[in-house]
Parts: structure tokens; C-alpha cells; sequence
């Protein structure tokens, strides 16, 4: 597989996966080039696979430079099928490599999968014994091993004749892995929790190419630990965002349509596109009558740079201690002043430690004052903050505001403020759905950002910027 890649074959190219190669494996690669293609492919491949995961990391590598060609798909799922022989080498592999290709990897087996590791199956993975095999490279020691809830499930799928077998094989490998006791007693599916769940959709500037994003997501069903799925990344032209964002929210509402519950949907965004009026966008935009989002589904934004601005973190976790556990406090809410901003509106900020909302004087366009005052608000940590397109008085946006928010001696009502954004949104639609009478429900915008519900942490921000760069 490794004679057909492109990359392989192209010197310049080469080199660049084996500079990657030894990044990743954490040293010298330790071996000899050679003038023929086949004897070095050779070489190669004995060195990676004389060290822990070293397959993986060629097949990885090979699909940071070559993403979704043919012999990286083929390379990523030989590497899970060497880890899982490899692993099982004692055990009659060949057996159930045969058993299990046989049952489709079903969206029943997929959630199963994505909730037990905690990331989604990749598209190669067709088969029961893909989606194994690929387990096989999440091994953890003294826990169960992700492969074996996913072996012993499977004991409804396969043939009554091979079952027998299976549950036999089942219960070696539980035993030999010391997880007998916790095998029989985890849960054959994870229980179905209440509250919200969260679709979180992320937009990044890819390299210097003006129109075009890197756009991640992640996905949770409700849950008391945020542990967000990711979603797989797409780079998107910036005319083609609504329609990106269309296609993850029909995927993501087809993976949860046996659920039922609540569902907020977070927008992290750059600065360039930090006033993109994303709660105008639509869903099922090939239908005959697309529909806002905003009249289905809870909505804010949030900001890529507070997030990767580690620096800020502290002051915005001590402000969001006052929304969630603050009830003595009086100050929620400032309204910035027109002149207020810079130096002056975080000194005010900074003396009113309770505030945890902020409302802009104007919208936040290029080098205005409301760029400054969201600048100052994002990082002397204000978790909420709110502004207007459509450039209402300031005091009227301010008395929405504070009756959203509702009781001042406690930081409930902001806690809701999404919601409470969701049905000034949804009566604006219902009352003046052509923006006639300009209700102030059209062009309000919120962004609201807890810090434990992060999308990723800082291991994920610094390999999302080495791939952006790369």
C-alpha cells in the first residue's frame, strides 16, 4: 500500500512524513536510506513496527499529508488489524476476524463505540471487526479494555451456532485481563441522563487562506461530565458555512433519534467572524421551506481566542463562580457607557468583581468601541456578553437584559440566559417574522462561555495548530 501513496514517492515529500515520523515517535528513526523504493518501504515499516504504536504513527502521519487517499484508509485500518493480531497473538484471531466481518458496523454498535471511547468510529471502520480491531489501540490498563463491552454486545448479533464460542472466548479474555467482576457488572448500555445536550460547532482560520475554515465539532448527549465527542474536521469555504453547519446538524439530529431531550447549540468563532450572524442561519436548507435555527434550538456563541488564551482563564473561572454559586451578590449586570472602554471600563470591571454579564454600548465591528469593550470583557473573564446589530438604545437592550436575568440577588437567571435568549428569539420569529416592527429579539446576540465546558483541551489546541500549519 505504501508504493502507491504519493508521498512516498516523492522525495521532497518523503522526507517531510519522516520528520514527522520521528516527532511523533520521539526520536531518531534510527535507520539506513537506501536507493531502491521497496527495500526502503521495508526498512521503514520493520522500524515502526519494532516500537509501541509505531504503525499507527506512519499511518497517522501518512494522513496528515495524504488525508482520505486510498492507501492512507488502507494504512490506518492494516495498523488497527496488526495492533489487534498482535495483541491477541494467544488467541484464535483468525476465528473471529471471520465471525465479526460478517456483522455491519450498524449506528447502534457506532454509538456504542463513541460512548465507550469517548470519540466517534472512523468512516473506515464497515464491520464489527473494524470497529475491534480499531479498539485494540485503545487499551488501558486496570480498567476494562474498550474491545471487550464491544465483544461481549456483539453476543446478540452473531450466529446461535458460534455464541457458544464467542461467550467462551468472552470470558477467557476477561479473565486473563483481571475485569471478570467489572465485565459482568457494567451496564450494557450507559443509562439516559436529563439535561441539556450540547451540539458545540468551532470555526478557524485555515493557514493564510482568507476564505477558508477549519471547522470542528463536537457532540454530547446530556450528561452531569462533559465529555464531548468529536466530530470529524471539514475545511469550509466561507460562502459555504451555513450549509457545513446544515449537514453536522442533520448528522448530528440522525444520531440522536432514538433520544429525546433538549439540545443548545454553541458557536465558537474567531475574531474575524466574532459578529457573524449566525442565529439568522437555517437548517434543511435543500427542503422547499428552511427554518432559523433560533426557533428550534437554544443559541449562543463563543470565543475561540478566550478559550486558547490560557492566560485568561483564572479571572473568567473566578467570574463564572458567581453565576453558579454567588447568591449574596447584588451587581450581575454592566451596561458599558459609550465612553466607556479600554483602561477604564476593566478598572470598572475589575471593582465590580460580581458582574458576570456585560452589555457593549454598540456592536463589536472592526476597530470600534464595542471591539474594545468585548476585548476588555472577554478577558477580565465576563462569562455573558451581550450586543445588538441592529443598534436599539442601550438602555432598552439593557432592560431586556435584566428582566432575562430576572431575580439580581442570585445568579440563576443568568445561568438560563440561553434559553431565555432562546424565546426572545422565537417570539421575534412569531410576532414579526419579516423584522418590520424590528423586534429586539432580531439581531440579539449572546455569547455565553463556561469555562468546564470546554471543547478541547490544550493538548487538542496545540495538535489543531500544528495541523493547521502543516
Amino acid at each position: 500500500m505504501l508504493e502507491g501513496s504519493s508521498v512516498i514517492r516523492d522525495p521532497s515529500s518523503r522526507q517531510l512524513l519522516l520528520q514527522e515520523l520521528e516527532h511523533a515517535l520521539g526520536g531518531s528513526l534510527g535507520y539506513r536510506e537506501v536507493g531502491l523504493l521497496r527495500p526502503q518501504i521495508v526498512a521503514l515499516v520493520t522500524v515502526c513496527v519494532d516500537r509501541p504504536g509505531g504503525l499507527r504513527c506512519l499511518a497517522e502521519c501518512l494522513e496528515l499529508l495524504e488525508p482520505e487517499s486510498k492507501q492512507t484508509v488502507a494504512l490506518l485500518r492494516l495498523a488497527d488489524d496488526w495492533q489487534a493480531f498482535e495483541l491477541f497473538s494467544d488467541y484464535d484471531v483468525p476465528w473471529l476476524r471471520g465471525l465479526l466481518s460478517a456483522i455491519e458496523a450498524s449506528d447502534d454498535l457506532r454509538q456504542f463505540v463513541a460512548e465507550t471511547r469517548a470519540v466517534p468510529a472512523p468512516p473506515w471502520c464497515e464491520t464489527a471487526w473494524d470497529l475491534f480491531a480499531h479498539l485494540t489501540s485503545a487499551n488501558s490498563h486496570g480498567e476494562v479494555p474498550p474491545w471487550l463491552p464491544l465483544l461481549d454486545r456483539l453476543s446478540t448479533a452473531v450466529p446461535p451456532a458460534s455464541l457458544p464460542r464467542l461467550r467462551e472466548l468472552c470470558a477467557r479474555l476477561a479473565t486473563d485481563w483481571g475485569v471478570a467482576g467489572q465485565l459482568d457488572a457494567a451496564p450494557q448500555s450507559p443509562p439516559a441522563p436529563t439535561g441539556t445536550a450540547y451540539l458545540v460547532i468551532q470555526f478557524e482560520k485555515y493557514g493564510g487562506d482568507d476564505d477558508t475554515y477549519i471547522m470542528s465539532h463536537w457532540y454530547q448527549w446530556a450528561s452531569a461530565v462533559w465529555q464531548p465527542i468529536r466530530g470529524e474536521d471539514r475545511h469550509v469555504a466561507y460562502g459555504e458555512l451555513e450549509a457545513a453547519v446544515d449537514r453536522v446538524i442533520n448528522e448530528t439530529e440522525r444520531r440522536w433519534a432514538a433520544r429525546a431531550g433538549a439540545v443548545t447549540i454553541e458557536f465558537v468563532l474567531p475574531w474575524q467572524l466574532i459578529n457573524e450572524p449566525v442565529d439568522t442561519w437555517r437548517k434543511e436548507l435543500q427542503s422547499g421551506m428552511p427554518s432559523p435555527l433560533t426557533t428550534e434550538y437554544p443559541l449562543v456563541i463563543r470565543s475561540l481566542e478566550r478559550i486558547r488564551a490560557s492566560h485568561w482563564h483564572r479571572v473568567w473561572r473566578n467570574r463564572w463562580r458567581g453565576v453558579v454559586d454567588r447568591p449574596g451578590e447584588r451587581k450581575l449586570i454592566h451596561c458599558a457607557a459609550q465612553h466607556h472602554a479600554d483602561v477604564q471600563l476593566e478598572a470598572i470591571l475589575k471593582r465590580e468583581s460580581s458582574v458576570v454579564v456585560l452589555v457593549l454600548s454598540e456592536t463589536p465591528t472592526t476597530d470600534s468601541v464595542g471591539e474594545r469593550q468585548l476585548l476588555v470583557g472577554l478577558r477580565s473573564g465576563v462569562p455573558a456578553i451581550v450586543w445588538h446589530r441592529n443598534a436599539p438604545s442601550i438602555k432598552d437592550l439593557c432592560q431586556t437584559v435584566a428582566s432575562m436575568v430576572g431575580n439580581q440577588a442570585s445568579g440563576s437567571g443568568v445561568a438560563d440566559l440561553p434559553n431565555r435568549a432562546a424565546h426572545l428569539r422565537q417570539s421575534a420569529w412569531s410576532d414579526d417574522p419579516e423584522g418590520l416592527d424590528r423586534h429586539i429579539g432580531h439581531g440579539f446576540v449572546m455569547l455565553f462561555d463556561d469555562p468546564d465546558r470546554q471543547p478541547g483541551g490544550a493538548v487538542a489546541a496545540d495538535d489543531d495548530r500544528r495541523k493547521v500549519l502543516a
